[in-house]
């Protein structure tokens, strides 16, 4: 890929070509991947507009926002979007999402000497796999709160630096990132740190979002916008793992409705008291779930992907 796409997150502005600028192209509304300027507004939630690429596909809150602004919003746990008040609570999520998700994660990880789980919330992941014989565990939690509760719960290193500063004293077979990579603002930054931190041959496991270009606001019920920044689109990984030196080697794409309506989901509370209420009555009322589903898919349905992605770094010599 040109030089001419390789734009740094942290000066978009004057990354972009001369004609460009030239031209009055609103900075806010250039892709932070690719840097083109051929972008189109999808919707907008908590007043944050969400942007897609023509180009990419990539989906991104515009005013994209610098990497030292997220990490102080992630870290202090001011936005409402976050949650990270109730620790014990999001402990609980924690189990119940990985009692469906920990067998794909295990399998990608047999085998492994040493582990970083990035963005390792209440730390649930790492106590999970402190069964994994000869393993050596580490996390990073930006939120102090959380990386002490993690701490505890896992038993293990939790370091409270972002990732894209992160100087491991040693490389790592697998690295993990659950529900993170929307929240990591310089894609940059993040793959040369991925890079740096794996051992040869190690591997990327993600946990995050695909959507077609027709996806509706209401799609999801809460999107988490400001907190993720940005979604893939269907095309998106292709591009950045070329990009940045990486290849896909797993992809298992399920649709949104059918992990809207297991039972174990409906079982994870929320801050809304009343969602948490409608989440209740769904789970004793008989056949609700399924009828949901089903309109759900009707409506909705073949727009929106959570994505279980396995990447590894091309060597040089390849």
């Amino acid at each position: 890929m040109s030089s001419a796409n390789h734009i740094r997150i942290s000066g978009i502005a004057r990354s972009l070509p001369k004609s460009a600028t030239a031209k009055g192209i609103d900075a806010a509304k250039v892709c932070p991947l690719c840097g083109s300027h051929e972008t189109r507004f999808a919707f907008a939630e908590n007043h944050v507009a969400l942007r897609t690429c023509c180009h990419c596909d990539l989906f991104f809150v515009s005013p994209y926002p610098a990497s030292e602004s997220q990490h102080v919003r992630v870290a202090s746990g001011s936005q409402a979007e976050i949650e990270i008040l109730d620790l014990q609570r999001r402990y609980q999520g924690e189990k119940l999402y990985y009692g469906r998700h920990f067998p794909l994660i295990a399998e990608e990880c047999t085998g492994a000497k040493f582990l970083l789980d990035v963005g390792c919330g209440a730390g649930h992941l790492l106590e999970r796999l402190a069964s994994q014989p000869g393993l050596y565990r580490a996390g990073i939690e930006l939120n102090p709160q959380a990386a002490q509760f993690a701490r505890r719960t896992a038993g293990c290193e939790i370091i409270e630096t972002p990732f894209e500063k992160f100087q491991a004293a040693r490389r790592f077979d697998v690295i993990t990132l659950i529900n993170v990579f929307s929240h990591i603002p310089s894609f940059e930054r993040m793959f040369y740190a991925l890079r740096e931190s794996l051992q040869p041959g190690g591997k990327v496991v993600l946990r995050t979002t695909e959507m077609a270009p027709n996806v509706h606001r209401w799609s999801q019920l809460h999107w988490g916008i400001p907190d993720d920044i940005h979604f893939l689109g269907l095309r998106t990984l292709d591009l950045l793992a070329q990009k940045y030196g990486f290849t896909v080697t797993r992809r298992i794409c399920t649709p949104y409705d059918d992990e809207l309506f297991l039972p174990s989901r409906w079982r994870q509370t929320g801050r809304s008291r009343l969602v948490n209420l409608a989440k209740i009555a769904g789970l004793r009322t008989p056949f609700a779930l399924p009828a949901l589903k089903k309109l759900y898919t009707r409506t909705f349905g073949g727009r929106l992907f959570l994505s279980f992605i396995v990447l590894r770094p091309i060597s040089n010599g390849n």
